[in-house]
């Protein structure tokens, strides 16, 4: 009946995954975790199932420098890539996240930013995932019952992660890190990329953690 059939995938939402060489990840993870061991040492007292959050500071430390270079060499590499017309932008936030058994990162966004992402310090054994969520509220109007998930029905996508890796996605994708259920902590350090121009006011972080004074 239909001479030609095709399915055409509009307004496509880039998640980039950048893998570090195995020996420079493993060295790389190694100071950060020392660092933030110095750092955060006595460890404050959080409750049970909460998450640590360091201060946003870090891209401004020199025992982060070469974290930092990674980070503005993929957020450089997705602008050009989308074809973004910028005169520089520059890191408006970037601070650790340390998860212990229990503990998780419930789904959100972060406003005032044009992209962010999340470096994997530590990931143990099963706990290695992120969760996006359908950026397209619309979408959610109707789910009707699928034969199988797909890129066409589904509301969310579950991205492998792993220790060494840099992911990076729009900063208006909604996403969440499943509960740790290891006995060990999952440790990540999270970031958000801004236009220099919009960064006078409206991109500075809207909350804080706990301060770094040993840094």
């Amino acid at each position: 009946m239909f001479k030609q059939v095709k399915a055409h995938d509009l307004f496509p939402t880039p998640i980039w995954s950048l893998d570090l060489e195995d020996e420079r990840a493993g060295r790389l993870n190694r100071q950060i975790l020392a660092q933030l061991d110095r750092m955060l040492s006595p460890r404050p007292e959080i409750p049970i199932g909460a998450t640590w959050q360091t201060d946003q500071n870090l891209h401004t430390l020199p025992a982060f420098a070469e974290l930092t270079e990674g980070i503005n060499k993929a957020a450089r590499g997705a602008l050009d890539f989308m074809r973004v017309d910028y005169s520089a932008f520059e890191i408006t936030a970037c601070w650790a996240n340390i998860n212990p058994k229990g503990s998780l990162n419930t789904s959100h966004t972060h406003p005032n930013n044009y992209l962010s992402g999340v470096y994997y310090v530590s990931v143990p054994k099963g706990s290695g995932v992120i969760v996006f969520g359908d950026p397209r509220e619309a979408a959610g109007a109707i789910l009707p019952k699928v034969t199988e998930y797909n890129a066409y029905n589904g509301n969310e996508v579950t991205f492998e992660i792993k220790a060494g890796r840099f992911i990076l996605f729009p900063a208006y994708l909604r996403h969440g890190v499943p509960v740790n259920r290891s006995e060990e902590e999952r440790v990540s350090i999270a970031y958000n990329i801004m236009f220099s121009a919009f960064t006078q006011e409206m991109s500075r972080p809207l909350w804080s953690g706990i301060p770094l004074d040993k840094a």
